[in-house]
């Protein structure tokens, strides 16, 4: 069986190391001794927040050839447990505030919830809202170059609309935050999807992936998802702790052929507890959507009860009971009291409170009162909790519940351009590597080879108006007027300035050549005679 690991034919392979065979129940440490109720667990039970996730059954297939996952030795596993034994307090910590992997079925129950949603979807769509934009170092240059930049531009744009690269990379966004692993499959044309053609790395190059051979784009969820192997031999390797393969439900696909994002990655000793993921946005917005939701709950109670009815009756007198003949038991001192009795009159003043009608009470031995309980102050309470759970995710309120900021000259606008700073550095962390072998594969895909001079940038969200635009213009271009009076630079060098700046209303427009000499004074129409031109159209 050939070795996972061997670096070199020359070099004499490591011997192969498997990962412990141990049943559940083996593995599981005794939760009644993390929560105090037990003994303490044994010294070589491992823990459970170190467990090597298992997925469902059907996910990991069978093959001749299949390699196994490394996730280190048994001795190495028996110290973290003993470590866990001697750690309950930080255990139980870790699995009651949710720290620990819930599992797919759970997060994706949790997603259901607006509060967990939402959030995530606002992160997705806002890295995708203003997408990119292509440029190509040819540009600027001659006509025919501008033509041949602009024509392979154009043919980018039709093929990543063809694969809807933009919903793609967004579905790829909202999995990683859901789930804290989201995974793009690259499907190539005539590849079977079966273990002997998807196991076979794929090379996007000139001499790796055939012109006109890209297929689609498909969002695998990991549910369906599990390592086959991966190096946890040497931390100086470059694939140490990085899966080589994936089982993807009985089919192990090659890690070249699987984009893969993690926006909220773990320690690598937890990596495997996590499907070599990582933490999910709704597993971090957990405690913090819990106390938003108690105390939503605690304050919609509080509303419905905010008054109660007091009714001051006469409980040993006209509803006292009498004490039938023969009867053992002796009468109270103050009679025993009908609870019918009470209940009924209880019942008929709640019904005539709610209704809003006349309270009707006996002049001398009843009375009635209303206990008011003071609302000040639930608003505070509700909106502090809906700022420490919009903390996390980093989104402004007006974004995240569309409320405005109160009191005189309120603006969001700080806010909002910080959110969008956080999602520029997300995107380049989180949309560029993926985005970049998309835009790799689509040019093999559309002429067999790379074009260095070809790259993407993301669109800024923050825009600004017409006006500000034409404001800054302005100001530009009394800029350039002043440089070229002063002979500072030339009135070519202003032109080649205008064309090539990414925000200049002359940007494309080939301005290469001398400028336009001006008009003559003798010319220049003047405006008397325009006017006079214009009345006499006009009558």
């Amino acid at each position: 069986m050939k070795h996972w690991f061997s670096r070199s034919r020359e070099r004499k392979p490591l011997p192969e190391r498997r990962e412990p065979v141990l049943s559940r129940s083996d593995r599981r440490l005794n939760l009644r001794s993390f929560r105090g109720h037990g003994s303490g667990a044994r010294q070589s039970e491992p823990s459970l927040a170190f467990d090597a996730y298992e997925p469902p059954k059907g996910v990991r297939g069978e093959a001749p050839d299949a390699l196994a996952m490394d996730s280190g030795s048994l001795e190495a596993v028996a110290d973290m447990g003993g470590w866990a034994a001697t750690a309950a307090p930080v255990l139980r910590d870790y699995f009651e505030d949710g720290l620990a992997f819930l599992g797919y079925p759970q997060l994706a129950q949790m997603a259901q919830r607006a509060e967990f949603r939402k959030p995530c979807e606002v992160i997705a769509r806002e890295a995708t809202r203003e997408w990119i934009e292509l440029r190509s170092d040819k540009q600027g240059g001659d006509a025919e170059e501008n033509e041949a930049a602009a024509q392979r531009i154009q043919q980018v744009e039709r093929e990543f609309k063809r694969l809807n690269v933009r919903r793609v990379m967004q579905t790829h966004v909202l999995h990683g935050l859901t789930f804290g692993l989201g995974h793009v499959w690259i499907g190539i044309k005539n590849a079977a999807l079966t273990t002997d053609a998807q196991s076979k790395p794929l090379v996007i190059g000139k001499n790796g992936m055939a012109k006109g051979s890209l297929e689609r784009l498909a969002n695998i969820e990991p549910i369906w998802t599990t390592p086959n192997s991966y190096n946890a031999n040497n931390p100086l390797a470059p694939n140490f702790y990085k899966p080589d393969n994936w089982w993807v439900l009985g089919t192990m696909v090659d890690s070249s052929r699987l984009l893969t994002t993690i926006p909220y990655p773990v320690s690598q000793i937890l990596a495997p507890a996590f499907n070599f993921g990582g933490q999910s946005l709704t597993q971090l917005l957990r405690a913090y959507v819990h106390n938003y939701l108690a105390t939503r709950n605690s304050t919609a109670t509080i509303v419905r009860n905010f008054s109660k009815l007091v009714l001051k009756t006469d409980m040993t007198g006209n509803m006292q009971t009498d004490i039938s003949p023969g009867m053992d038991a002796q009468p109270m001192p103050y009679g025993d009291v009908d609870m019918a009795s009470v209940q009924g009159r209880a019942a008929y003043m709640q019904d005539v409170s709610e209704g809003q009608g006349t309270i009707v009470v006996d002049k001398e031995r009843e009375d009635a009162s209303i206990i008011a309980t003071p609302l000040s102050g639930l608003d505070s309470l509700q909106a502090q909790s809906m700022e420490a759970m919009a903390s996390i995710p980093g989104i402004p309120l007006v974004k995240l519940f569309g409320i405005q900021p109160q009191g005189l000259n309120a603006s969001s606008e700080g806010e909002i351009r910080v959110f969008y700073d956080e999602i520029s550095a997300f995107q380049e962390a989180n949309i560029r590597p993926s985005l970049q072998r998309i835009f790799e594969a689509v040019q093999i895909h559309l002429w067999g080879e790379i074009d260095e001079g070809l790259s993407f940038n993301f669109v800024p969200l923050w825009q600004m108006d017409e006006k500000q635009l034409a404001e800054i213009e302005k100001i530009k271009a009394d800029l350039m007027a002043v440089l070229s009076t002063a002979g500072i630079v030339s009135p070519e060098e202003c032109r080649e300035r205008e064309a090539t700046d990414d925000h200049s209303i002359f940007k494309g427009v080939d301005l290469t050549g001398p400028p336009p000499e001006p008009p003559h004074d003798e010319q220049m129409p003047d405006m008397e005679s325009l006017l006079k031109k214009g009345e006499g159209e006009e009558e």
